[in-house]
């Protein structure tokens, strides 16, 4: 259990079974585009953030039985469209090492080791930025989801 992130074209259907699959060539063609962190707790505060901008009237203090206040949004129904505006934040976060995005709670999300999973990403997170702004450039839509 724990926190599982993903980022990819609105419309792209991901073959989880290549994804992970023993062929390299295989993999990394399935790879392409599709962005995955795992426990990057800052950036679960990031996207719940952004996730109560977008669906204001949704209340994502409780989920269903589970009852995890203020855990923010979760599953693969729940999504961030990343705009340009939500990219601008998102890249001056990341510079920022996520410095107002401080996960006081989250067990699941891994907000023990957040600082180490800051630094650990970084490099990624920009290629993720970079990489958006490609994809908007071309007028592409991207979704980032969670579960945990």
């Amino acid at each position: 259990m724990g926190l599982d992130q993903t980022a990819k074209l609105q419309n792209r259907k991901v073959d989880w079974k290549k994804f992970y699959s023993q062929d390299r060539k295989e993999s990394e063609k399935e790879q392409a585009g599709v962005f995955q962190w795992r426990k990057h707790a800052r950036l679960q505060v990031f996207m719940a953030r952004e996730y109560a901008k977008q669906n204001p009237q949704e209340d994502t203090t409780k989920h269903s039985s589970l009852e995890l206040s203020g855990l923010g949004f979760n599953g693969d129904d729940h999504k961030v469209v990343i705009t340009k505006d939500v990219l601008k934040r998102l890249e001056e976060a990341v510079k920022n090492d996520y410095y107002d995005y401080f996960a006081s709670d989250g067990f699941f999300w891994g907000q023990q080791f957040q600082e180490e999973q800051v630094k650990e990403y970084k490099k990624m997170d920009l290629q993720f930025v970079k990489w958006c702004k490609k994809a908007l450039e071309k007028g592409e839509v991207i979704e980032y989801s969670c579960s945990w």
